[in-house]
């Protein structure tokens, strides 16, 4: 039995660009000011933020220093301290769109977005067609989950500036929020094609392998596999060891039935985070689908080793163990991973299928049970019980179980060839004779329910149609003896009738 698949469950990251833009004009600099502005504009930004805390300490009442000081610690992300000095810098009569917009992103970054959202709306108002207050008004927006003002806002920001790529693709992840799967495409598409230099937020705007892997998951949302294989693959065309695209890449080539192609992207990826547990787990997992147990076994060590309480981990290496020939060991990891998760229905299954394999119906029972107290509608489950029950001589129980099985697939020739076992044991011929011919409708090369129709229809002294049935029995498996023995009992001549020697005496 196949263990369930889990692939990516831990969330990709999808890159939002919330690197909010700061700003400051020029001003009319003191002698004592410039010294820091100097050093600003030489890219020396701790010399200019020690040179300006020096002003603001020797002239705590100067507003531009303050506004100086607010902007340089935000572009340090130091949030909380910036904030201080721009509000210190509106207590002292300081106003204007450029600190309302950076007060704004204070408030963002310190992840406060509906204390920013006023901010930024007054910054817009004092200043229109202004890109970077409606850029950061948009990720307020999109932060407090008010999607189409987000929308509405990332637009005006495209408007005024059509070239920026942290504006494009974050507009595209909000349509994609809001549904416009499409629309979403295609603007991750051009903001790929936008270059990474023209926008506000240079150096921290997302680069082309982090649009490529937003764009990537947009189309795999979509379904469009091949079109979001190709997404992640110019990702990491762009950046080889992105873990990310590696791992998005894996599961798109597994969704689509890639399972070599994927794998080979999961082993990648473990190479990039050896310590990460997920793609370690998803090699355990495409190991054992493509029956290299061993190697599974070796994947799914490797996860505990790094988290030894995951369960499901620890469930499927018992599983490939098993199917090494280690059952001992197989057992003991299953038993140990359902007693810390009881609800861990892939363990159960794994479980009740070595019980079954060893012989030991008791355990079966009780793990099939569980199984179909976990899924109502499992198939293989029910009709495993139903077997169990009928060597158990409870066939009253095994019939309803074959019965719930034939109403989850009303298609399953087992469901139907167990029903008329039950029905059979139960004395009941005709209405076994009905679901072996059931049997045969939904799987006409079922050897064993032609074999049975003809036990059937012997009961009922119809003799040569049972043999007819025997004869299909053999036409579709010619080694099965059951059904060669039925029909040679017919077919081989009878012995000859032994001749007296001599004749009687007087």
């Amino acid at each position: 039995m196949d263990c369930r698949h889990r692939f990516i469950r831990r969330a990709f990251l999808v890159t939002v660009v919330l690197a909010f833009c700061c700003v400051l004009s020029s001003a009319v600099f003191s002698a004592s000011l410039k010294e820091g502005v100097d050093f600003y504009k030489k890219g020396k930004i701790d010399d200019a933020i020690a040179t300006i805390t020096t002003v603001v300490q020797e002239h705590p009442k100067d507003a531009n220093a303050r506004r100086w000081l607010g902007f340089l610690l935000l572009s340090k992300l130091r949030y909380a301290d910036g904030l201080a000095q721009l509000q210190a810098a509106r207590d002292l009569k300081a106003d204007g769109a450029e600190l309302r917009n950076n007060i704004g992103m204070a408030y963002l970054g310190l992840n406060q977005p509906d204390k920013a959202i006023p901010e930024l709306e007054q910054a817009i108002t004092m200043r229109k067609k202004w890109a970077e207050p409606q850029y950061n008004l948009a990720n307020a927006y999109y932060r407090t989950h008010q999607l189409d003002k987000a929308i509405t806002a990332y637009r005006e920001a495209a408007k005024i500036a059509p070239k920026d790529r942290a504006v494009m693709n974050n507009l595209a992840l909000a349509l994609q929020d809001a549904g416009k799967l499409d629309e979403a495409i295609a603007t991750f598409k051009k903001a790929v094609d936008l270059d990474p230099k023209d926008t506000m937020v240079t150096g921290l705007a997302p680069q082309t392998p982090e649009i490529c892997i937003n764009l990537g998951l947009a189309l795999k949302s979509k379904g469009d596999l091949p079109e979001a294989s190709a997404a992640f693959d110019k990702a990491l065309a762009a950046e080889p060891n992105n873990y990310t695209a590696r791992i998005a890449l894996a599961e798109v080539m597994a969704l689509a039935g890639r399972d070599a192609d994927s794998l080979a992207q999961y082993e990648a990826a473990t190479k990039l985070r050896p310590d990460e547990p997920a793609p370690q787990y998803n090699v355990g997992v495409l190991y054992s689908k493509m029956g290299k147990f061993s190697s599974a076994v070796d994947a799914f060590q490797a996860v505990l080793k790094t988290n030894p309480s995951d369960s499901e981990a620890k469930a499927y290496l018992g599983w490939a163990q098993f199917k090494t020939g280690n059952a001992a060991d197989g057992v003991s990891n299953l038993e140990q991973a359902l007693k810390s998760n009881p609800q861990l229905l892939s363990g159960w299954l794994n479980l009740a299928t070595i019980y079954t394999i060893q012989g030991k119906a008791p355990e079966a029972t009780a793990a099939w049970e569980t199984v179909i107290r976990l899924d109502p509608k499992n198939l293989a489950a029910s009709i495993n019980l139903g077997n169990l029950y009928l060597q158990a001589g409870q066939t009253d129980k095994a019939l309803a179980s074959y019965q719930a099985a034939s109403k989850i697939d009303s298609k399953s020739a087992a469901a139907y060839f167990g029903i008329g076992s039950a029905y059979s044991k139960l004395g009941k011929t005709d209405q076994a004779i009905v679901q072996y011919k059931k049997a045969i409708d939904a799987n006409p090369q079922m050897a064993a329910a032609y074999n049975n129709l003809g036990v059937e229809l012997e009961k009922q002294n119809k003799v040569e149609e049972a043999k007819a049935q025997y004869r299909k029995a053999l036409q579709v498996d010619p080694k099965n003896e059951d059904a060669k023995k039925n029909l040679d009992r017919f077919e081989k001549p009878a012995p000859k009738p032994t001749v007296p020697v001599g004749g009687p005496t007087s």
